[in-house]
C-alpha cells in the first residue's frame, strides 16, 4: 500500500472513531487496518447514541466524502507516471538521488510512453551514487525495451561509460560497433584511442590518434599531442589541409600544408603549391597567391589573383598568356575585366572585349551578350539593350532580362506595364519586388502595430482535433504539459528528421514557435517547396519583440533587421561563421565592441555578443548608423555585407540613375546576390505579408 493511501485511510479512520462509529478496540482487532492505526491513538467520551443521531452523523459523513474526494484528486496528481517522472527528475537535478531513484523507478513502470527517459535518469542516478553495476543494468533495460527511442546513442555512449567503470571485458567490441553506427562521432571515437592506449594496445591507438589529427575536427590538436611528428606523412599533412578548407579553416590548411613543403622529398611539390595558392587566395593574399601560381604554371588561377589584387598592368599581360592556352575559363576573367573598363568609361574596349567573349567562349558567351546589353542601357542606347535583353530572356528565360528589358522600353519613352505585371505574379523573386515597387507606390505611412500578432500568418495556428498524425507526437505533448521543454526539443529535433506532411511539418513548427527555436522552423523551410499557405513558415515573425522594440529606439525598420538576421544566421543565436563573425546578425567581434562603446550594453566578453537581445541592439544600431550616411537601404544592406569604405567607392564612381541600377552593378557578385535576397525577403517575405498598409516607405525612390 502506497504511503498516500495509508495516510487517507489513517485520515478516515481516525475521522470515523472519533465520530464513535466504530471504537478503537474494532479497528484494533481488524488486522486489515492495522498497518494504519497506531496505538497513542485515544478514542474520545462519546455519547453512546450518537450514531443514531441522524442529523450530526449524516454531516460528519459528508464532510468526510468531501474530504476523501478532494485528497483522493490530490493523491491522483501525486502519484501520476508524469509527475513521477518530472519529480525524478528535478530530485535528480538537486542531487536527491535516493529520492531520484524512487520516483523514477515508479515512472517507469507506470508511465511506459516516456520510458526511456526515466530510465536514462535512473541510471545517471545510480551512477551518481557509485552503484555502476545497477547503472548498467538500467540503461541495458533502456537499449532493450525501447529500441527505437531518440535516446539511444546517448544510452550506448551511456552503457560504454558504465562498463568501462565495472571493466567488463568486451569493452573494446562495444567501443567498435558504437563507432561502426555512428562512424563521425569523434568524441568517442578519440575516447576509444584513450582507452586503447591505456591498455597497451598502442599500434592499434596511434592508428586512430592519426586518423582523428588528418580529420580536422575539434578533436585533432588533442590527437596530435598523442603521437609522433615522424608518424605524419607528407601525404597526410596534404589531406588535413584539405579537410580543414572543408572546414574554412583556411590559416589551418596553410599550416598543414607549409609542414608538408618542409617534409616533401619534392616529388609533391607541385600539388601542396596548388593548394597553398587556392588557401592564400581564400584568405584574400592575392599577391602571394598570384606568385605561387606562377611557380606551378596555373595560369588562370593567377589571372584570378591579379584581378581580385587589382594590378592591371600584370593582368593584361597574363591573360595574353591564358589565351594562348585556349583554357575555357579565360572567358569569365574576360568578361570581369571588359565590365571594369565600362565602369571606367572605355566603352568601346568593353564592348570589343565582350564580342570577343562571344565568339571564342562560348561558355561565357551569355554573361558576355548580358554584359553588352548593360553597357548599352547604362550609356543610354536604349534600343540596343531592348533586342539584347528581349533575345536573352527568349533564350534562358531569366526574369533578370525580362525586367531590364522593362526599364529600357520605359527609358524609351514606352509603355512596359505589361512586363511588369508579369513579373509581379512571381514569387520570391527580386524582381518581381522591384516591379511591385514600381507599379504601387501608395503614400499612407507603415503602422508596424498594424500587424494581427495573433493571426494565422504569426502564430503557426494548429488545431489537434482530427488531425491524424497527432499520435506521433504524443511524447511531444506530455514533454511539453510536465514542463520539461529542453527534452521536448530533442523530441521534436529527432521526428522532424522523418516528417514529410505539411500538416505535420506545421505541428513542428507550432511547437519551435513555443520554444523560441525558429532555427529549427529554417530547417523545416528548406525540405518543402515554397506554399503561400505556409509562407510563415519561410518568414518566421522570429524575435519580433526584441526585433520590433529595439529597432524603434534606433529609428530603423524592423523588417530590415529581421530580414538581416535571416539571411545572415537562419535565426541560429549560436551561429558563428569561419571568419568568426557571431550572433543572429553576424557580427564581428572588433566591430561589436566598437558599437558597445557607444550602447553601454555591459558586453564584457564575446559569449555575451550572441545573446539575443544584445545582438540584435548591435545590429540594429550598427544599421542606423549606415541608413544616416547612406539614406537607401539598398546602400545600407551593401555596406552591411561588404564594407562602407567598398560602397562609399562605388556609390561615388558608377553615377548611377536609380537605386536597381546601383544593385545590379555591384562589381562583387557574393554583395550582389546578398542585397537581391535580404532586399527580396523584406518586401515579398514581410512587408508585403503583414504590412498592409505602404509597402514602400524607405525603399529607394528613384527605381
Amino acid at each position: 500500500m502506497s504511503e498516500a493511501w495509508k495516510d487517507l485511510l489513517k485520515f478516515a479512520v481516525r475521522f470515523l472513531n472519533e465520530a464513535g462509529i466504530f471504537s478503537q478496540r474494532w479497528v484494533l482487532g481488524h488486522t486489515r487496518y492495522s498497518d494504519v492505526v497506531t496505538p497513542t491513538w485515544k478514542p474520545l467520551n462519546v455519547d453512546p447514541h450518537l450514531p443514531y443521531r441522524k442529523g450530526g452523523m449524516i454531516l460528519r459523513i459528508f464532510c468526510l466524502l468531501i474530504f476523501i474526494i478532494q485528497y483522493s484528486i490530490v493523491y491522483c496528481e501525486e502519484i501520476d507516471g508524469k509527475a513521477l517522472l518530472k519529480k525524478g527528475k528535478g530530485e535528480l537535478e538537486r542531487w536527491k538521488y535516493e529520492d531520484a531513484i524512487r520516483s523514477l523507478s515508479e515512472a517507469e513502470k507506470e508511465f511506459p510512453l516516456l520510458g526511456d527517459y526515466a530510465l536514462l535518469w535512473l541510471s545517471e542516478a545510480y551512477h551518481e551514487t557509485g552503484n555502476h553495476a545497477e547503472s548498467l543494468k538500467t540503461i541495458r533495460s533502456l537499449l532493450k525495451k525501447y529500441p527505437d527511442s531518440p535516446l539511444i546513442k546517448k544510452s550506448r555512449i551511456k552503457e560504454i561509460e558504465e562498463a568501462e567503470k565495472v571493466s567488463e571485458e568486451n569493452l573494446q567490441q562495444m567501443f567498435e560497433s558504437f563507432l561502426k553506427d555512428y562512424p563521425n562521432d569523434n568524441e568517442i571515437k578519440y575516447a576509444f584511442a584513450k582507452w586503447l592506449k591505456k591498455n597497451d594496445k598502442l599500434d592499434a591507438a596511434k592508428s586512430i590518434f592519426k586518423e582523428i589529427y588528418i580529420s580536422g575536427n575539434l578533436f585533432s590538436g588533442l590527437a596530435y599531442n598523442e603521437i609522433s611528428h615522424y608518424d605524419v606523412t607528407v601525404e597526410d599533412l596534404i589531406k588535413r589541409a584539405s579537410n580543414l578548407m572543408e572546414f574554412r579553416d583556411f590559416r589551418g590548411a596553410e599550416s598543414a600544408l607549409r609542414s608538408a613543403l618542409e617534409k616533401d622529398n619534392g616529388s609533391l611539390k607541385k600539388e601542396i603549391l596548388q593548394s597553398l595558392g587556392h588557401c592564400l587566395f581564400k584568405q584574400k593574399r592575392y599577391h602571394e597567391a598570384a606568385k605561387l601560381f606562377e611557380k606551378v604554371d596555373e595560369k588562370f588561377w593567377k589571372c584570378f589573383s591579379l584581378y581580385r589584387l587589382g594590378d592591371k598592368e600584370a593582368l593584361l599581360l597574363a591573360l595574353e598568356d591564358l589565351k594562348k592556352t585556349e583554357d575555357k575559363r579565360a572567358g569569365s576573367i574576360l568578361n570581369a575585366v571588359a565590365s571594369d573598363k565600362r565602369r571606367d568609361g572605355e566603352i568601346e574596349d568593353a564592348l570589343k572585349i565582350y564580342q570577343e567573349v562571344m565568339e571564342k567562349y562560348p561558355s561565357a558567351a551569355e554573361d558576355a551578350r548580358w554584359g553588352i546589353g548593360w553597357t548599352y542601357y547604362l550609356s543610354g542606347y536604349y534600343e540596343k539593350a531592348i533586342d539584347i535583353f528581349t533575345k536573352l530572356y527568349e533564350d534562358y528565360g531569366d526574369n533578370r532580362y525580362l525586367y531590364w528589358n522593362a526599364r529600357s522600353i520605359e527609358n524609351a519613352g514606352k509603355d512596359a506595364n505589361d512586363l511588369y505585371q508579369k513579373l509581379k505574379k512571381i514569387d520570391k523573386d527580386f524582381y518581381s519586388v522591384l516591379s511591385l515597387l514600381k507599379t504601387e507606390r501608395l503614400t499612407e505611412q507603415i503602422n508596424i502595430k498594424a500587424i494581427n500578432m495573433s493571426s494565422a500568418r504569426f502564430n503557426f495556428p494548429f488545431n489537434m482535433e482530427g488531425y491524424k498524425g497527432g499520435k506521433k507526437f504524443d511524447r511531444v505533448e506530455v514533454l511539453f504539459e510536465i514542463g520539461l521543454s529542453k527534452e521536448a526539443l530533442s523530441e521534436l529535433i529527432y521526428v522532424s528528421k522523418t516528417i514529410t506532411s505539411n500538416e505535420d511539418i506545421m505541428y513542428l513548427c507550432s511547437k519551435f514557435q513555443a520554444l523560441g527555436e525558429y532555427r529549427y522552423i529554417a530547417n523545416l523551410s528548406e525540405r518543402i517547396p515554397y506554399n503561400n499557405n505556409l509562407h510563415h513558415i519561410f518568414y518566421p515573425l522570429a524575435y519580433w519583440d526584441f526585433v520590433e522594440s529595439i529597432s524603434q529606439k534606433y529609428d530603423i525598420d524592423p523588417f530590415l533587421v529581421i530580414s538581416i538576421i535571416r539571411e545572415e544566421s537562419m535565426f541560429n543565436p549560436g551561429a558563428k561563421s569561419i571568419a568568426g563573425a557571431l550572433g543572429l546578425m553576424q557580427l564581428i567581434p572588433q566591430t561589436a565592441f566598437w558599437l558597445e562603446k557607444n550602447l553601454r550594453l555591459g558586453i564584457e566578453n564575446t559569449s555575451e555578443i550572441c545573446d539575443i537581445k544584445n545582438n540584435i541592439s548591435l545590429g540594429a544600431y550598427y544599421l542606423s548608423i549606415l541608413k544616416k550616411e547612406f539614406g537607401d537601404y539598398a546602400y545600407v544592406i551593401a555596406a552591411y555585407n561588404a564594407g562602407e569604405e567598398r560602397v562609399r567607392k562605388w556609390y561615388q564612381k558608377g553615377n548611377y540613375k536609380s537605386i536597381d541600377e546601383f544593385i545590379e552593378d555591384i562589381p562583387f557578385r557574393e554583395t550582389r546576390n546578398y542585397v537581391k535576397r535580404v532586399m527580396t525577403t523584406m518586401y515579398f517575405g514581410y512587408k508585403k505579408i503583414f504590412i498592409k498598409e505602404d509597402i514602400t516607405k524607405d525603399l529607394p525612390q528613384n527605381i
